[in-house]
């Protein structure tokens, strides 16, 4: 969570760093601050997904695992009663580390 922060911070440094940059007429290097941090940001949350999905692999190895950890009749009757959605959104707000496309497939496997 600090390293959010942290990089939340950074990020606000240097959009305003680009900011100045370009107010004094040096578009260029504005630009290509601008552009390094979304790089870096980018691979630092590409990073992060990773390292999540990896967490959410080693504590549920198998979809089965996770349906298990489920109470599998309410989500069943959420699915049926107010759709797949719903559903799919109570997987994750019990488990919010399963990912969308995970939570979507086990609810139609249920």
């Amino acid at each position: 969570m600090l390293h959010l922060v942290i990089m939340w911070i950074v990020g606000l440094i240097v959009l305003l760093g680009g900011i100045f940059l370009a107010v004094s007429g040096k578009y260029l290097i504005a630009g290509c601050v601008l552009l390094a941090w979304t790089v870096a940001d980018s691979i630092v949350s590409s990073i992060r997904r990773r390292k999540v999905y990896a967490e959410f692999r080693e504590k549920f190895p198998t979809s089965d695992d996770v349906a298990r950890s489920l109470d599998r009749e309410e989500i069943r009757r959420l699915r049926d009663d107010e759709g797949k959605a719903r559903a799919v959104r109570r997987v994750r707000q019990d488990i919010p580390e399963v990912p969308l496309v995970e939570a979507a497939k086990l609810v139609d496997k249920l």
